[in-house]
């Protein structure tokens, strides 16, 4: 099994890249530095945290409300996750290698990207954790869910890998002027097994809807009542 590869995408910049498939030297290095302030400036409260699975490929889908999100995800998960990110954040270079020395990788959102669905695909063949957020943005500060979409749920499906639905609270909030005045709640449910869940029916359009409603339902459900927008 390799630890890093190369997907296969004729005429895509990203098939000239390595994209990594385990926690890389430099990341652990990163999040051991950067973490001193981060950990310095909020106190998280992680809940529930044993529902990870400790071994074995699995999906970390959670609300997304502030850009915080990804790093107080990293910092705090008990496994190293690695991120489907907006292709915008590859732009600089230098911050592009950082996020991708770190494991993450670009989407084209708004339309099916098969590379990303590919990369996607080997980090959980890999027996590694794959963060998403189903909203496909940021709700800001509203902080309100919005209408999930079925990608985290059929890529479940297709690689037989449970989902761990979290609910992030308080980095829409932020400060960087220190202190301990960020108050940031990070709660992990029970995983959800998809395969299980849709029955031995072909997973068609309804059933990855139906699917991802249950999986934000349960997201929704460990939120502040405030936050669960469309699944109020």
């Amino acid at each position: 099994m390799e630890d890093a590869a190369k997907v296969s995408a004729p005429g895509d910049w990203r098939d000239n890249l390595t994209w990594y498939t385990h926690e890389t030297t430099l990341s652990r290095v990163i999040k051991r530095v950067g973490g001193l302030y981060f950990h310095a400036v909020a106190e998280v409260e992680g809940i529930d945290f044993d529902n990870f699975p400790a071994t074995g490929p699995c999906i970390l889908a959670s609300n997304h409300i502030s850009n915080l999100d990804v790093v107080y995800l990293a910092l705090y998960a008990p496994r190293h996750p690695h991120f489907m990110a907006k292709v915008e954040l590859y732009k600089n270079p230098i911050f592009a290698w950082v996020i991708r020395l770190c494991g993450s990788f670009p989407v084209n959102r708004g339309e099916n990207d098969a590379w990303a669905l590919r990369q996607a695909g080997r980090v959980l063949e890999a027996g590694q954790m794959l963060c998403m957020f189903p909203e496909g943005t940021r709700s800001k500060d509203k902080a309100q869910l919005r209408r999930g979409k079925v990608g985290a749920v059929k890529l479940a499906l297709d690689y037989q890998a449970p989902i761990v639905p979290v609910a992030i609270s308080g980095t829409e909030n932020f400060s960087f002027k220190g202190g301990k005045g960020n108050k940031i709640r990070i709660q992990a449910g029970p995983p959800l097994d998809m395969a299980a869940l849709a029955g031995p029916a072909a997973y068609d359009g309804d059933t990855l809807r139906e699917l991802t409603t249950v999986l934000m339902q349960r997201i929704a459900a460990m939120l502040p009542p405030a936050y669960r927008g469309v699944y109020a």
